[in-house]
């Protein structure tokens, strides 16, 4: 008999069916469940779908290729709990970042105008230098003059 037609036995014994409870669960006539057990038929596509339809606990790599184990492994649940509250804990200081980034770009963009401001002034200082060394040499010179003025 082809292994194929073992494992869908194999169902049926470990499910602890009858051959007629476990032909009509799978909408299949007795007789054509019995030439399976017996060999002189294959299962078919249908068939096999309808056991993986009506049994998913069966694996169907298992059932198909003879591959692993009867049963479909339970599917792990993870647990992301303490990933889930780090992301609420950061999400909660959000607010606050965001307000502290906003704070510095508005401080930021003050300092710029002030520095574009100063570098606009700097040919008005340059100027007001220039005249304020140009009238200190008058200065000097009057007070020369008023010296000179006295001693005489």
């Amino acid at each position: 008999m082809d292994e194929l037609n073992l494992r869908v036995l194999s169902v049926m014994n470990e499910l602890k069916l009858s051959k007629s409870a476990f032909a009509a669960s799978l909408d299949i006539s007795l007789p054509m469940l019995t030439h399976i057990g017996s060999g002189r038929n294959k299962p078919g596509l249908e068939l096999i779908q309808k056991i993986l339809l009506n049994f998913p606990q069966i694996n169907p790599d298992w059932l198909i290729l003879g591959i692993g184990a009867m049963y479909r492994e339970a599917s792990k649940k993870m647990d992301l709990s303490a990933e889930l509250q780090e992301l609420i804990n950061i999400s909660k200081k959000m607010p606050d970042f965001v307000k502290n980034a906003q704070q510095i770009l508005d401080y930021h963009d003050l300092l710029l105008k002030e520095i574009l401001y100063l570098k606009d002034l700097s040919p008005y200082l340059n100027a007001i230098k220039s005249n304020s060394a140009f009238l200190s040499q008058e200065l000097n010179q009057v007070k020369e003059q008023i010296l000179i003025k006295l001693k005489d």
